[in-house]
C-alpha cells in the first residue's frame, strides 16, 4: 500500500483485539502509518473494517516468531505492545499459551525493539496487578503489587523484565489500564460493564456477586488517545515511566454500575445481590500521575458509555450476544 513518507510509523501488536482495534482506529485518524501484527485467535472483525486504508498494514502472525518481528519492527518508529492472552479466565483455560505469549512473546518484542533501535516502546500491563488492596488507600504506581491471577503475574513479570533488560537508548513506557468498556470493532461482552448492560437489556435483571468490590473503569476509546499522547509527548516526560491509565472518578463499586443502569436507563431493572464473588480483586487506583504529567484526562463518563452500549444491544448491532466470539475464553 502507498505510504506517507512523513507520517510516523507504529506497530500495534494485538491490533485486532478489543482494545487494539480502537487504538488502530484512533491512530489512523491521527495520521499515523499503522502496522498491525495479530494471530487472529479472537477473529478478524477488528481487522476487516480497516482494510483499504492507505496507511494501514495488517500482518497475520505471532509475536513468538522472532524473525517475523524483526522484519516488521525494522520498518517502524514506535511499538505499542498489546498482544496477550487477556484476562483471568482465558489465562486459566490456556496456561501454557498464556505463559509463552505473554512472557516469551513480550521478551521477543523487547529484544527486537532494542536490536532495531526503536525510539519508543509502550508496554500495556494491567491495573489488576494491584489485586486485593486496602480500598481505603488509592493504589499508586509505586504501591506494592498483589496479583491474584496468572494473567496479572505474567504482566508483572514482564514489567520487571523490561526494567532490567532495556537498552539505555530505548525509551519504554508501561501502562496499567483500568477495566475497559464500550463498543469496539472486536466486541467483548465478558467485561463487567458490557456484561451488566447485556444482561440488563436482554433479561431485565442482574444477579451481582461482591457488589461492594471496587474496579477502576474507563471507556475503551480512551486507549488510542493515551497511546497517541505518549508517542507525541516530550521524551523526558514518558521515558522509563509507569502510568496508571484511567480517572479517579472511574473507581466504582460493582453495585454502582448496576444502579447507574437502573437509575438512568432501565428503571424496571431488577437487581439481586448474591453474596461474595469468587473473583477476589478489589482495588481503587490513583490516576493523578498521568493527569499531572501528561495532562491526560478521560473524556467520556461511565453514563455516556452505558448509553451507547444499551443502544447497541437494543438495536442488535452485534447479533447474537451469547456467541462465544464475544468472550476471551
Amino acid at each position: 500500500m502507498k505510504q506517507n513518507k512523513n507520517s510516523k510509523k507504529v506497530l500495534i501488536t494485538g491490533g485486532a483485539g478489543y482494545i487494539g482495534s480502537t487504538v488502530v482506529r484512533h491512530l489512523l485518524c491521527k495520521g499515523y502509518t499503522v502496522y498491525v501484527l495479530d494471530n487472529l485467535i479472537q477473529g478478524a472483525e477488528g481487522v476487516n473494517c480497516f482494510l483499504g486504508y492507505g496507511t494501514y498494514n495488517f500482518i497475520k502472525g505471532d509475536i513468538r516468531d522472532q524473525n517475523l518481528l524483526n522484519e516488521i519492527i525494522s520498518k517502524v518508529d514506535f511499538v505499542a505492545h498489546l498482544a496477550a492472552i487477556v484476562g483471568e479466565s482465558a489465562c486459566k483455560t490456556n496456561p501454557e499459551d498464556s505463559k509463552s505469549i505473554n512472557v516469551q512473546g513480550t521478551k521477543n518484542i523487547i529484544h527486537s525493539c532494542i536490536e532495531n533501535k526503536i525510539k519508543r516502546l509502550i508496554f500495556v500491563s494491567t491495573c489488576s496487578s494491584y489485586g486485593v488492596q486496602d480500598t481505603r488507600i488509592m493504589a499508586k504506581e509505586d504501591t506494592p503489587l498483589n496479583p491474584v491471577s496468572l494473567y496479572a503475574e505474567t504482566k508483572i513479570s514482564m514489567e520487571e523484565y523490561l526494567k532490567k533488560n532495556y537498552d539505555t537508548e530505548l525509551s519504554y513506557t508501561i501502562l496499567r489500564p483500568s477495566t475497559v468498556h464500550g463498543p469496539s470493532p472486536r466486541m467483548r461482552f465478558d467485561l463487567i460493564v458490557n456484561h451488566f448492560v447485556k444482561d440488563a437489556v436482554l433479561q431485565g435483571k442482574l444477579d451481582i456477586f461482591g457488589g461492594d468490590m471496587w474496579r477502576p473503569l474507563m471507556w475503551v476509546g480512551e486507549f488510542g488517545r493515551s497511546i497517541d499522547k505518549i508517542l507525541s509527548s516530550d521524551l523526558k516526560l514518558i521515558k522509563n515511566q509507569i502510568f496508571n491509565l484511567g480517572n479517579t472518578k472511574g473507581n466504582r463499586k460493582k453495585k454502582e454500575i448496576a444502579e447507574i443502569i437502573k437509575k438512568n436507563f432501565i428503571p424496571e431493572l431488577k437487581i439481586k445481590y448474591s453474596g461474595d464473588d469468587k473473583d477476589l480483586r478489589s482495588y481503587k487506583v490513583d490516576f493523578s500521575k498521568i493527569e499531572k504529567t501528561l495532562d491526560f484526562k478521560l473524556e467520556k463518563t461511565l453514563e455516556n458509555a452505558v448509553e451507547e452500549l444499551i443502544f447497541s444491544v437494543k438495536n442488535k448491532l452485534f447479533g447474537d450476544l451469547n456467541n462465544p466470539k464475544f468472550r476471551n475464553n
